[in-house]
């Protein structure tokens, strides 16, 4: 007996929120990412083509939405393996072996669905910490189940408990275990009773290479992206530091130098007013792009480069801050900066140059793309250019530079600029 993997009961709006937050990323190798990056990624190995990877998202975007089994995910396979094969010779011959596209696809479905449904439960329970306070560990019991996966079946653990960080299932490719969550009212009821965490806790055999992560801790990362500022220490690489030196430094010589611009500048030291007014411009210049959204606070937008999606999420009262002062705890109002607003807006729709890190908080192993936006564009002497880069933090807006390369006066603070 199999257990079915479809959403069939209807939208299960966790786990397509999940799942759109996710941008397309062509890997080679299936370990080309770590555990919790792919809560961050959409991936199908090999797949280097953003058309074909595209084509995938959009099948498994299907599955989750609309509850596409998996013999529908299948036809759609084959139909995007037939471009595949023909970009792709080393395909090609793998696709040649017999039922090589019934496991390749089975594996890709059933992958999504899994860890989409893990992430949507984690989201679900974690929303209610109050109702929710354990969880069990359940093992289908089925022919193909892994020992030791069956071994775990029934451990009763707190939430909180740090077996989970590494036993949160699904623990491999083709794993069908689950986690339960038990309310407090069960738990005092005694409808379930609290389990002793396996002795071998800290032993990972069996757990598939990259699967011994917590769904839950690693997409908590998203869930509160506004607390990110208060903790930049734990994030690595996720701060203003070297943001300046970044973009002088890696920017690379292929990046398109656009036509220059007339910064039509926003002279003024109201941050009030100067919010209004970008909100007013952000509106009018981004409304059609795709996934443009408007918010009170703000809008949303999917950029785009060589066919990848980036969703962006601005606040344009917190931008304002950077544009009007060095940061938003600095008292010195530089209304000059906003000479670059039109920098920025071109740089949304058009980026010339988009870098990609990925990032784990130390201390709750949250999971993060930083994504950098950067374009170049004509100066207004002789051989000088405008750097703009802007950086994103899972899909929010966190901070920017810009600068004249000929004269690089103007910085964020953090940054040392000789």
């Amino acid at each position: 007996m199999t257990k079915r993997m479809d959403f069939k009961q209807g939208a299960y709006k966790e786990a397509v929120d999940y799942f759109k937050q996710k941008i397309n990323l062509p890997t080679k190798r299936w370990n080309d990412l770590e555990g919790a990056m792919h809560t961050r990624a959409f991936t199908v190995a090999g797949a280097m083509r953003d058309d074909i990877l595209s084509d995938f998202r959009n099948a498994v975007d299907r599955a989750i939405e609309k509850g596409d089994t998996l013999q529908d995910f299948r036809n759609n396979f084959y139909d995007i393996a037939k471009k595949w094969r023909a970009a792709d010779p080393s395909f090609d011959e793998k696709m040649d072996k017999p039922k090589y596209g019934a496991w390749r696809s089975k594996v890709i479905y059933q992958t999504n669905m899994a860890t989409a449904a893990a992430a949507a439960q984690e989201r679900q329970a974690r929303a209610m910490p109050d109702v929710f306070t354990h969880a069990k560990y359940i093992c289908q019991m089925l022919p193909g189940s892994r020992e030791e996966h069956k071994a775990w079946n029934g451990t009763v653990l707190p939430i909180k408990h740090p077996w989970w960080q590494k036993h949160s299932p699904p623990n491999g490719f083709g794993c069908l275990c689950e986690k339960e969550y038990i309310s407090k009212y069960e738990m005092d009821a005694g409808d379930e009773k609290v389990t002793k965490a396996p002795t071998t806790a800290n032993d990972t055999n069996k757990i598939g290479e990259n699967w011994d992560y917590s769904i839950g801790d690693a997409d908590m990362g998203l869930i509160y992206a506004d607390k990110l500022k208060k903790d930049q220490k734990k994030w690595g690489q996720a701060s203003t530091q070297g943001l300046y030196q970044y973009a002088e430094e890696k920017m690379p010589a292929s990046a398109p130098v656009l036509p220059a611009i007339d910064g039509g500048r926003f002279y003024t030291e109201d941050l009030n007013e100067f919010t209004n007014n970008f909100q007013s411009l952000l509106e009018t210049e981004l409304k059609n792009m795709n996934g443009f959204q408007k918010y009170e606070n703000g809008v949303s937008v999917i950029a785009k480069l060589n066919g990848v999606d980036y969703p962006l999420y601005i606040n344009p009262r917190m931008v304002g801050k950077h544009f009007l002062t060095h940061s938003e705890s600095d008292d010195e109002w530089r209304p000059e900066r906003t000479a670059f607003v039109r920098h920025f807006i071109e740089t949304l729709k058009n980026p010339g140059a988009v870098y990609i890190e990925f990032l784990k908080n130390k201390g709750t192993n949250q999971a993060a793309i930083n994504v950098d936006f950067a374009s170049v564009f004509q100066g207004d002497k002789k051989n000088s250019a405008v750097k703009l880069v802007f950086r994103a933090l899972n899909g929010r807006l966190q901070l920017w530079t810009a600068f004249n390369s000929s004269n690089a006066k103007i910085k964020m603070k953090g940054t040392k600029v000789k």
